[in-house]
This record gives structure tokens, sequence and C-alpha cells, in this order.
């Protein structure tokens, strides 16, 4: 569990390049990772709700590999609830995209196969296997985007640009700090990590106006609970409208984690279902 709990907080030394690319750099509150660079430890997540028919229950599915790697993802005819991949034109609907790695550890190439076409990421690394950046590439080589990433002295993500930048922090134990992600658009996004005997006891979410940065929209605290040195709760306060919901953790099934999400009442909405 303390190896467990240490993934959790900090960035693997294994080069890992999975995930979505509108998704990419994102701080993900259900793997505890930065979306695309850390290794995920599962190795299937199911969004479920029992509240609807049988034949819709499953939300989506995503799939990984044995280096943590997203391998497939299928959105069970909700494509258009959770969003594609393409970065041109934002996220758009998708119904599934699978993703082929053309190396176990350092893949040069990641090519993706979606229900709407076929394209490549090519990746290029730095002296100690970092990624240095990425290109996404259409099915006849043409570059459409590139990422370029920096580290700081001790090799800590400092930044992702994407045409407008994602910023990462770190504290003096090499714990995610802060994380700063402005949208294309409106919005500045910032989370803020605060630590307890190496846990994550809370963190803090604001959004900004780019037009105006002391114009917040948006403020809100992710609050954790620990029991037997695993997380309990989650509890999501919205300061701004005042309003909350939570997410319980229950360990039993050998085979799987879930998460279950309630609303201030105390009200089932959905659950995650995540295999190990």
């Amino acid at each position: 569990m303390k190896g467990f709990l240490k993934f959790l907080i900090v960035i693997s030394s294994l080069s890992v390049h999975s995930q979505r690319l509108c998704e990419l750099g994102d701080y993900d509150f259900i793997t505890h990772t930065i979306i695309g660079i850390d290794r995920v430890s599962f190795s299937k997540i199911r969004l479920v709700d029992n509240d609807r028919p049988v034949e819709e229950r499953v939300r989506y599915v995503y799939y990984y590999d044995d280096f943590g790697r997203l391998i497939n993802v299928d959105f069970k005819s909700n494509g258009h609830l959770y969003g594609g991949e393409d970065l041109e034109t934002g996220c758009y609907e998708i119904e599934n995209a699978s993703y082929t790695y053309s190396d176990t550890i350092a893949p040069k190439e990641i090519k993706v196969k979606d229900t709407r076409k076929e394209y490549s990421i090519m990746i290029s690394y730095n002296k100690i296997n970092k990624i240095k950046t990425m290109e996404y590439t259409d099915d006849k080589g043409e570059k459409f985007s590139s990422f370029n990433f920096e580290y700081d002295n001790k090799n800590q993500l400092t930044l992702i640009d994407k045409g407008y930048n994602y910023y990462y922090d770190w504290d003096d134990q090499s714990r995610i700090k802060k994380i700063t992600m402005p949208d294309p658009f409106y919005t500045i996004n910032e989370y803020s990590f605060t630590y307890v005997s190496d846990r994550i006891e809370n963190v803090v979410y604001t959004g900004r106006s780019k037009k105006n940065k002391d114009h917040i929209s948006l403020e809100g605290k992710f609050l954790y609970t620990y029991k037997n040195s695993k997380i309990d709760k989650i509890e999501f306060k919205n300061i701004t409208f005042g309003w909350s919901d939570m997410r319980v953790y229950n360990y039993d099934n050998e085979d799987k984690l879930i998460i279950t999400n309630y609303n201030s009442k105390g009200v089932y909405r959905n659950h995650y279902e995540c295999y190990y």
C-alpha cells in the first residue's frame, strides 16, 4: 500500500504515453494521475449508472495494457456525452478508439484508430528518455499539431506546450504542488495540492477568467479522508455555488476497486469499477 500511495502522487520514471490527446496533461481524480504522463494502475475502468435501463448502464470503458497505457476506449454509443479525439476541431463525437504502440517502453509512434479516422502520434525523447515532443499526424503523414515538454533539474515535468501552456509545480519532496491548465478559450484552471504525512489532504480548484485573473468564476475543494492507509472518501465542496458531492471507496472485491458517486443528499449517482 505504501508503494501504491507513492504512485498516486509521484510521476513514474517509466515513459508512458497513453490517453486521449484532448485529455493530455489534465489531472484525473479517479486514477490520481497526470493524464498521458503517469502510469495507470488498473487494467480496466468502467463508468456504470445502475439507475439506467440494463442496456444503458455501462456508460464507457477504458482498457489499459500491462504498462499502464490506454489501448482502447469504448463509449457504448454515448460518444456525444464524452467527446472525441481531434485537436483541430475540439473533442467531437466518437464511439470508440484503439491505440497501438510501436515499442514496449518508449514508443516512437502511437497509431490511433477511432470511428471517424486513423492518425498517428509521433514521439521524440530527450537524453534521459523523457518525452520531448509529440506530433499529431494524419494517415498520410501530414502534421497537424505538436506538443513540447519541459522539465526542471530534477527531471520533473514543468510545462506542456499545447499552443496554450500547461504548468506543473512540485514541492521539495517531489510531490505535485500545483497544476495550471488554461482551456483554449476563456478559463485558466488551477489545482493546488496540500499534503499531510505524505498523503493528499485536499486539492483546491480555482477557475479564473483569462481576461481578468482576479475574477474567479468557479472555486471548489476536494477533501480526502483515509481509513487503514487507504482513501476512504473524497468530498468535493463547490464554494462558488454552495453544493457538494462525494466519492466513496470500496475495496471489498479482490479484483476491483469500486468508487461510488453520491450527491449532496447522499443519493447514488453512478460508480466506477476499477479492475486491477
